[in-house]
């Protein structure tokens, strides 16, 4: 309940109902407010929202009040989740050249992020951390030299990575596309962000969907960005082990390893 009163201090009023109790954060309604209780794992989702919004107010969830210290966030609301539409995909389309924008402005501010605490997925970070599970679980053992390879291929600078991009976590408000849910951001590949985003999108909506969302995405870069994106999936289905690793959740390990085993092995 503190964090509830140093809310309502802060200028939230209304009924108060939690919406998400998770062990990487607490989730509360207050009104037309919402107060984000980050656990450690993901306590720099407060300073992150608020350089983010100081940056690109146009596109993120303002920020009504913060407290890096005890990991509280308080964020206006955003409006209704893409899902509830019957338009979706083309507000992806909307949606998408926005995060890449983003991405692209975001590179200058990497380091920031890192020393913030963001979570530091880079290429030559994962072929450090891809060898020691590889001394743990001999699955991966075949594949060290592949990933090395396939992480030393990926020259693009690394940026702000969402990480869980997915229609859930984008909202539409009096026509304004907002991007929510930056708790599981890390600095990565740019392109790593279409591992959660394509595999989302092909269950729920489809494999056509799912190729709109890649083309809509990549026209934003240049490059021989195809290519560049198949490489990128593998890697990224390891950095999601790692994410999932850090929450202390054994499925989602399994899961992502699994799939990064499947792509590994046919990259």
């Amino acid at each position: 309940m503190e964090a509830v009163e140093w809310a309502r201090a802060h200028g939230a009023s209304g009924d108060v109902a939690v919406v998400s109790d998770q062990p990487w954060a607490r989730v509360t309604r207050i009104g037309d407010a919402w107060l984000k209780e980050c656990m450690p794992v993901q306590a720099f989702e407060v300073p992150l929202a608020v350089s983010l919004v100081e940056r690109w107010a146009d596109r993120v969830a303002a920020v009504l009040a913060a407290d890096a210290e005890r990991a509280w966030l308080l964020l206006a609301d955003a409006g209704t989740p893409i899902t509830a539409m019957t338009d979706v995909m083309d507000a992806w389309d909307a949606a998408l050249p926005l995060y890449a924008e983003l991405q692209q402005g975001e590179t200058a501010h990497a380091e920031e992020h890192l020393a913030a605490g963001v979570f530091d997925l880079r290429p030559p970070v994962l072929v450090a951390e891809y060898a020691a599970w590889a001394e743990r679980d001999l699955r991966l053992r075949p594949f060290v030299e592949r990933f090395g390879e396939l992480c030393a291929s990926l020259t693009r600078p690394s940026t702000l990575q969402h990480d869980d991009l997915h229609d859930s976590n984008i909202y539409v408000r009096d026509g304004r596309i907002c991007i929510l849910d930056w708790g599981d951001a890390c600095i990565a590949h740019p392109f790593a962000s279409m591992y959660i985003a394509l595999r989302v999108t092909a269950h729920f909506r489809g494999d056509d969907a799912a190729a709109r969302v890649r083309a809509v995405y990549l026209d934003a870069w240049e490059g021989d960005v195809e290519d560049e994106l198949d490489r990128v999936l593998p890697v990224a289905a390891f950095a999601r082990v790692l994410q999932w690793q850090a929450i202390g959740d054994a499925d989602g390990v399994e899961r992502n390893l699994e799939e990064h085993l499947s792509r590994v092995a046919s990259s």
